[in-house]
């Protein structure tokens, strides 16, 4: 098995951290990361909001998600969003999810970098319902679209393994 799949195969999505700071540079590497992600035209319709090392933030972020309980335990939030200014085509459904799809290459590329770092991570969703509160908090452009935010820190907990379905249980056809 090669790194890579390795590094695939081991990464799980992290809801307890430890009180250890991250380093800014493994972000700007998570983040590097994310920009090399394929984008349809090279658009990049990417921005990124971080939130570092500043518990009192991080607190009033996760207050906005029912995971409030252990989101305020990382170190480090990055917020992710779509910018409509740098995609064409946003009114059009099929090239609005083009771009959307390589936000979420992107934020593989963040997750996988993250892990191999020895960082764990938690991509968090359900956050979406608040997005108009989240961007007044941290003065976003009203423009850009929430489309995650991604916990990053040193695991708390025991990392489990993971469990998937056979891949014969997702192949609908194979000729």
């Amino acid at each position: 098995m090669s790194c890579l799949t390795d590094n695939i195969l081991t990464r799980r999505s992290i809801r307890a951290y430890q009180e250890k700071p991250v380093n800014s540079e493994d972000i700007k590497t998570i983040l590097t990361a994310a920009t090399w992600a394929p984008s349809g035209n090279n658009l990049q319709p990417w921005k990124f909001a971080v939130i570092i090392n500043d518990k009192a933030l991080i607190k009033k972020l996760s207050a906005l998600t029912i995971y409030e309980h252990w989101v305020q335990t990382a170190p480090c939030l990055i917020a992710v969003f779509l910018d409509p200014e740098s995609s064409e085509g946003l009114a059009i459904p099929k090239l609005h999810m083009k771009h959307v799809q390589s936000i979420g290459a992107a934020i593989q590329n963040m997750l996988l970098v993250a892990n191999d770092l020895g960082l764990g991570t938690c991509w968090i969703g359900e956050i979406l319902k608040n997005e108009k509160t989240l961007k007044n908090i941290l003065k976003v452009p009203l423009m850009l679209e929430l489309m995650a935010v991604i916990s990053v820190g040193y695991s708390g907990s025991i990392i489990q393994k993971g469990k998937r379905k056979e891949v014969d249980e997702s192949v609908i056809c194979w000729k």
